[in-house]
């Protein structure tokens, strides 16, 4: 990261303070209140009055539990669903003689009461297999999956610790149709892009939403990204922070359908995480090591026929390899020595290393029919391929489920986790490792640039370089030894949970969440580094970042069994979500002492600080109407109030599904286990960043008490909500007793009123402007299959294929704007990504070899002339279509062997 010049920046707008904005709080428990006696005395109306209560539990054929299954009162409206361990608790009006057990894929059972009133276990046989098993969506609700209306892919615990990573989200990469991971070039514990179904934002974030336990997480990265050709250091994201030991599974909601309740930040989908919990039963300890290597995979080509030097002569005052050609002949290198002239093919590929990491962990599962607890303990010493760099975290988690009563269950969970990072690699090109690895000629020995500096008799550091001193480039050895970025954070967070059962068919739940990291962050450039250390002595900057998210909700959830046929699920909530972020750098432009890295020795001190504080207060619901078990409609409102916003800074976003069971609705031939078709209208608000309302202003320090300065960005009052409409269609069909399946989905998102800044006319006084404007639209279609070519009674061979293809269009920008440059300037050095009208995002332009008739263009000395304008050379995004395939032979009571193999075109 480039030193910065920025002074103390915050809004100013009384008495020159910073001050968030206000909205009016609505009293959030009594609305909840309300909503929950509304609904029982209109649903409970429907209940006939009991005579007693009936429990039992309900088991497949193989003894595991059925989650969903329906228990109904023959001849009555009466009728519960069994919640996740199978168990049901239902009100038997006393001239009730049988209960109708059902559930999809297997045969309906009807149990005669009696006298009893505890049924004990109660097995359904298999009739044909379907989309059994619960998922996990928004709001951390349990689902059948076969009653969704929006696709969705599940991955197991095992499957993201196949192969470890320091960011668990790269694992996940060809494992879900229509995901696109890119992991950063910083290193072990680098950001991650995790984006789904195509970019829709064209300066905002396009990351899905990070979900754990149903609480979001802040998956941001407060050091920001690297945006410019010229490069810098990028900041971490929350993602790399969680534990994949912890694990249990993964639900992956890809359209905005089924991220229609997370609000805000779940436009470009949401990765839903559920974390190991206690079980009931002895202690189980399970302990995980592991050993990778990583190298890197591939290099540039380089030529190797010509040596250092320009125009055909061999000269050490140049760094490109324009020279003679490499025969042998004797020359005097840059270090003063004769030397035979040959080439070092492998000179850029040597300097990176072989990284090889090391990952332990430890959990313990224990508990009773009262409290079940699970602990866990992982550590983590990881090794970038770029020779000094590293990473080491060590996380503690611990998690307690209490059964306080037969009514009311608790569930609390405390994660804390440090971690470092030292020698963090800088991306881009000006003076960063990698570009100075780049750089080096095809003939220079890379063993004597290991000699990277000199030292002066009174003890100053000069690095050695190829050629003369170059104004940004230098020796990549000087940079990993005398350049250091390191990072360090210490994150906890923290999960309350509280339901309660009101009723048979009624609960209520409260849960209260925090998640809290500081980052400290320091830079040490030695006196000498070129474009760096631009003054004497050399730079420092201690830099910290604290981030803090509370969410407070509560969820009322109800099931009623309207007649035999006709059933409704439904949640009512609210929540309150607190984000804060205080930024603050201290820089040492100069120190006093050559390479004294401490602030109290700046001879050029400079601050930047900032601070930022927001609030959303929500509510919403969602009804699922089920008729005959084959028929679901889905309905999803939510209401945000959001600080960042203007008066009456609401905004509000709907969402229609249905889907329908085929292969229940009619007869169709016994080699169709199963059939479904699905689809669903949505739409999802997005509010902005804060203080863009108002206009800013920044305190310049220096002359008489310094001075006042407006912001070159005009604010924009007028602020309205980004919307993201999005349509989904899509079939599932499930042959040959599942041993064969087929998944297919065509969506289609248009995101409109995106805030962009744009460049404001010189009349106006500023240099840019905030301006809601923007339509881009995603469509695409994805296909999943799943087959079973071996199955038996010691293994299971699965293979798995995931096809997509996207593709997206900029429908438009701004009145007058054609064209925006993503991140990097006008002044194209390189190619650049440009947005145009028309276009695609991520369309890479930059300048071409001039061409004149069908032939290119030189000068007089021979070298090509590039083209007058700018023009497209390619996309930086190679998501239109993306092909992965998967096979696994699992064997009893072994570890699984599987290969993935994952490629995109």
């Amino acid at each position: 990261m480039k030193k910065s010049t920025k002074a103390f920046r915050s809004p100013l707008p009384e008495g020159f303070q910073p001050k968030p904005l206000r909205i009016p709080r609505f009293s959030l428990t009594t609305f909840l209140l309300y909503l929950m006696l509304t609904s029982v005395c209109l649903i409970g109306t429907a209940q006939a009055q009991p005579a007693k209560k009936v429990t039992g539990k309900v088991l497949d054929h193989k003894g595991a539990p059925v989650p969903g299954a329906s228990v109904i009162v023959k001849q009555s409206t009466s009728g519960v669903l069994a919640d996740k361990d199978g168990t049901f608790n239902i009100s038997v009006p006393a001239n009730a003689n049988t209960l109708v057990i059902s559930y999809i894929g297997m045969k309906t059972q009807e149990i005669v009461i009696g006298n009893k009133t505890d049924m004990g276990n109660i097995t359904l046989a298999e009739e044909s297999v379907g989309l059994q098993e619960v998922v996990v969506t928004a709001l951390g609700i349990e689902r059948s999956a076969k009653t969704l209306t929006y696709a969705t892919q599940k991955i197991t615990g095992e499957q993201v610790n196949e192969v470890r990573d320091a960011n668990f989200t790269n694992t996940l990469s060809g494992k879900v149709a229509g995901l696109t991971i890119t992991p950063s070039a910083n290193g072990p514990g680098g950001a991650t892009r995790i984006v789904l179904r195509g970019n829709r934002s064209i300066q905002g974030s396009n990351n899905a939403l990070i979900v754990v336990d149903g609480v979001a997480i802040d998956n941001s990265s407060p050091a920001g990204q690297v945006r410019y050709d010229s490069g810098g250091q990028s900041g971490s994201d929350g993602a790399s922070n969680i534990n994949p030991d912890d694990i249990e599974s993964i639900n992956v909601l890809k359209g905005a359908a089924g991220a229609a309740l997370y609000g805000s930040r779940a436009a470009n989908g949401v990765i839903i995480i559920t974390t190991k919990k206690g079980k009931t039963g002895k202690i189980n300890v399970n302990f995980n090591s592991g050993v990778t290597f990583d190298k890197a995979l591939t290099t540039p080509s380089f030529q190797n026929s010509y040596a250092q030097g320009s125009g055909g002569t061999y000269s050490t005052l140049t760094g490109g390899s324009w020279g003679p050609k490499i025969a042998g002949q004797s020359v005097t290198n840059w270090a003063g020595n004769t030397v035979s002239l040959q080439a070092y093919p492998d000179n850029v590929k040597d300097f990176f290393r072989t990284a090889v990491s090391n990952n332990n962990s430890v959990g313990i599962t224990a508990g009773s029919e009262k409290v079940q607890s699970y602990f866990s303990y992982s550590n983590n010493f990881i090794n970038g391929i770029v020779p000094h760099n590293s990473l080491t975290r060590n996380t503690f988690n611990s998690r307690v489920t209490f059964n306080l009563t037969d009514r009311l269950t608790a569930d609390a969970k405390v994660t804390y986790m440090i971690q470092g990072i030292k020698n963090k690699p800088g991306v881009g090109g000006d003076g960063m490792v990698v570009a100075n690895v780049y750089r080096m000629p095809r003939s220079v020995d890379p063993q004597t640039l290991k000699g990277y500096k000199n030292v002066s008799v009174t003890g100053v550091e000069t690095p050695t370089f190829w050629t003369s001193p170059d104004p940004v480039y230098m020796n990549p050895y000087w940079t990993i030894n005398n350049t250091h970025h390191d990072e360090n954070r210490s994150r906890v967070t923290g999960l309350l949970v509280l339901r309660y059962k009101l009723t048979d068919w009624l609960n209520i739940q409260g849960r209260v969440s925090s998640d809290s990291y500081n980052d400290f962050i320091t830079q040490k450039y030695a006196n000498n580094t070129v474009n760096y250390a631009r003054q004497p002595g050399g730079y420092y900057s201690e830099g910290n970042d604290f981030i803090s998210e509370r969410n407070l909700d509560v969820l009322l959830t109800g099931n009623n069994q309207i007649t035999s046929d006709f059933k409704i699920n439904y949640n009512i909530g609210g929540s309150v979500l607190n984000r804060n972020l205080r930024h603050r750098v201290n820089a040492a432009d100069g120190l006093g002492f050559n390479n004294k890295y401490d602030l109290s020795y700046a001879t050029t001190l400079k601050v930047e600080a900032n601070t930022t504080k927001r609030e959303l207060q929500s509510v919403y619901g969602t009804a699922q109407f089920s008729f005959k078990d084959y028929l679901f409609l889905d309905l999803t409102a939510r209401n945000d109030w959001s600080s960042t916003l203007p008066s009456p800074y609401s905004y509000f976003y709907p969402s229609v599904g249905i889907s329908a069971i085929v292969s229940e609705m009619m007869k169709l031939p016994s080699w169709v286990s199963l059939g479904k078709i699905r689809g669903s209208l949505t739409k999802v608000g997005n509010d902005a960043d804060p203080y863009l309302l108002g206009q800013n202003y920044t305190y310049i320090r220096g002359g008489f008490g310094g001075y006042i300065a407006s912001s070159s960005t005009k604010a924009i009052a007028n602020l309205k909500p980004e919307l993201t409409q999005s349509v989904e269609v899509g079939t599932e069909w499930r042959f040959f007793n599942s041993r064969l399946g087929v998944d297919f989905t065509y969506y289609k998102t248009n995101s409109k009123n995106q805030l962009l800044n744009v460049s404001a006319p010189a009349s106006s006084g500023y240099s840019t402007l905030n301006v809601n404007a923007g339509n881009i639209q995603n469509k695409g279609f994805e296909l999943v299959l799943s087959g079973k070519p071996v199955t038996g009674k010691n293994f299971t061979w699965n293979l798995g294929l995931n096809y997509a293809v996207n593709t997206n269009k900029v429908i438009s920008l701004y009145e007058g704007v054609s064209q925006l440059y993503l991140g990097s300037s006008t002044s194209v050095r390189t190619a650049t990504p440009l947005i145009k009208e028309g276009g695609s995002y991520g369309d890479l332009y930059g300048y071409k070899w001039k061409t004149l008739n069908g032939k290119y263009v030189v000068n007089t000395n021979g070298v090509p002339v590039k083209t007058d304008e700018i023009q497209k050379l390619g996309k930086t995004i190679r998501n239109s279509q993306q092909v992965s395939v998967t096979a696994f032979l699992t064997k009893t009571g072994h570890y699984p062997c599987s290969l993935t193999v994952n490629s995109a075109v």
